[in-house]
């Protein structure tokens, strides 16, 4: 079985500016291509394609503006570093991530309890990577930001490791309806009302 997550979507023009953020590369760190970057809204782990897309069908949340502010790290598995874009918490994020959530639980999913950090990882760096790498990266993008996007989707995707690095695909799209208008499901064949 997959193992699986839910993101929203970036456009084009979200990722072509988060390049400009990453880093450098040096010897041991891995860059996040722009096609793989996506914000996660939950990690699924080993789940069902089809129940999972089934359960996603609910959501009725509005599209939303997004915004990305600043620049941190976070300690991965084995001693990595993880280096992210922040995106800034508004309540049509969290409205999402929570319908996301009730509908997964639904399907007996059970997200997980630890507090929802909203970011795009932008490079990997393994334990040997110089501690400056990281100390240069967060002084020089400490004021990044980024408006005027739209969350105009979301998607279901799979995650697995091809030579050591991990591959995303996105299994289903799901759309975010304008703001103001409803859906009466969320499938590719339904129309805003």
């Amino acid at each position: 079985m997959p193992k699986l997550f839910v993101a929203v979507e970036l456009p084009d023009t979200v990722t072509s500016e988060l390049v400009r953020v990453q880093p450098p590369p040096v010897a041991g760190m891995r860059l996040a291509e722009p096609g793989q970057m996506h914000l996660t809204l939950h990690y699924l782990g080993e789940a069902d394609i089809e129940r999972m897309a089934v359960a996603l069908t609910d959501v009725c949340v509005p599209a939303f503006p997004l915004a990305f502010d600043g620049v941190g790290h976070f300690p991965s598995a084995g001693g990595a570093t993880t280096l992210w874009a922040g995106v800034r918490v508004g309540a049509e994020l969290l409205a999402l991530h929570t319908a996301v959530a009730t509908a997964l639980t639904r399907q007996g999913f059970l997200p997980e309890a630890r507090p929802y950090t909203p970011h795009i990882t932008l490079a990997r760096c393994e334990s040997g990577v110089a501690a400056s790498v990281v100390l240069e990266f967060l002084a020089q993008h400490a004021k990044f930001s980024l408006e005027g996007v739209s969350a105009t989707s979301y998607g279901l995707y799979s995650s697995e490791f091809v030579s050591g690095v991990p591959v995303y695909r996105r299994e289903q799209s799901f759309s975010l309806p304008p703001a103001g208008k409803t859906w009466q499901t969320n499938r590719s064949h339904d129309q805003p009302t």
